[in-house]
């Protein structure tokens, strides 16, 4: 059964019990690109017109998912790994509203405190004020452990997120602020039915705002997941990864730019190695949902490479050059939300 994104409706109403959380509320294709002659590597995939559809969802999903573009895709061997991502930034965002809360005031040095999920299990919740100042600052920390916490979706979550404040200044939703916290996944997992995925390794998270300017960065050296899906084992690991989403007010029009460096190695690739780029930064204008312009290029052995164009808001054209000698043998026509 697949598990779509919904609302982890138990759990937050957990934790915002405890903490006083509030959820947080043209094409780019050239016509030719440098030829860059990559020595081949076995553990890198091959990119050919078999496999390059499934190379560039795997590279969407990696990019849109964790930072919330567009609809979270199904929870499939491509899906799981960003989308417990996404679920990991999203309690990030929700742990940063601790401040100031009647509970924090009267934290002491620590809270530790276990709270029922909707549908069964528990939540653990242990907040350290190192300095006992009854704010959430730089050298405190939350952990959230999950003890078979089942959620009213039917979502059963499991091990220990936590959140180590590395500095914050200002005050959050306010026009001016910054945050940067080291994120734990320790064997942190979400279950639904027979499929499950786990995450283990340490997210960089930066969130700043400014009257005009408001940016999130993540990164990770390594990340480890895997689980099963439809009685299958999976794995994805990412390693090297930046990913940036930057948002301002362009000539009074909403503009939001994504950038993107990793490396994706995955079951659902083969047990093979991508390189993911943005040469051109994707950009989404106004109320679209997806980019309607830049470019994901997608490097593979040898010099094979995967090049997905936007076309507009709505689709985007995918070349793979299995050769690696700069001509795209095929290409297919995709929509952003066919890709994620």
């Amino acid at each position: 059964m697949a598990l779509h994104r919904k609302r982890r409706a138990g759990t937050v109403l957990a934790l915002a019990l405890a903490l006083g959380l509030a959820a947080c509320g043209g094409g780019g294709g050239g016509s030719s690109d440098p030829i860059v002659r990559v020595p081949e590597d076995s553990q890198d995939l091959n990119l050919a017109s078999s496999n390059y559809e499934t190379a560039g969802r795997a590279s969407v999903a990696n990019v849109f998912v964790p930072i919330g573009v567009g609809d979270v895709g199904v929870f499939d061997p491509i899906g799981a790994a960003p989308w417990l991502l996404r679920l990991s930034v999203d309690l990030t965002r929700r742990a940063l509203r601790s401040p100031g809360t009647p509970l924090a005031l009267l934290l002491g040095i620590q809270l530790r405190q276990t709270l029922p999920c909707s549908g069964g299990g528990s939540l653990v919740v242990s907040l350290a004020d190192s300095n006992s100042n009854g704010r959430f600052d730089n050298g405190d920390g939350i952990a959230l452990e999950a003890q078979s916490c089942r959620e009213e979706d039917g979502t059963v979550l499991q091990g220990r997120v936590s959140f180590a404040v590395q500095s914050l200044s200002g005050f959050i939703d306010s026009s001016s602020y910054g945050a940067t916290l080291a994120v734990t996944l320790s064997a942190f997992s979400a279950t639904r039915g027979a499929d499950t995925v786990q995450g283990d390794g340490t997210l960089n998270f930066t969130q700043t705002q400014t009257p005009t300017v408001s940016e999130l960065k993540l990164s990770t050296d390594f990340m480890m997941f895997s689980g099963r899906q439809d009685g299958q084992p999976f794995t994805t690991t990412l390693s090297g990864v930046k990913l940036t989403l930057r948002t301002e007010t362009v000539t009074g029009v909403s503009r939001t730019t994504i950038s993107y460096e990793g490396q994706i190695s995955s079951s659902g690739l083969g047990g093979k190695r991508v390189i993911v780029t943005t040469p051109q930064p994707l950009v989404i204008t106004g109320s679209d949902r997806y980019p309607s312009s830049g470019q994901l290029m997608v490097q593979g052995n040898g010099g094979s490479a995967l090049r997905i164009s936007s076309v507009n808001a709505t689709q985007a054209r995918l070349e793979v050059d299995a050769e690696g000698d700069g001509r795209y043998e095929a290409q297919t026509t995709k929509s952003w939300a066919e890709l994620k």
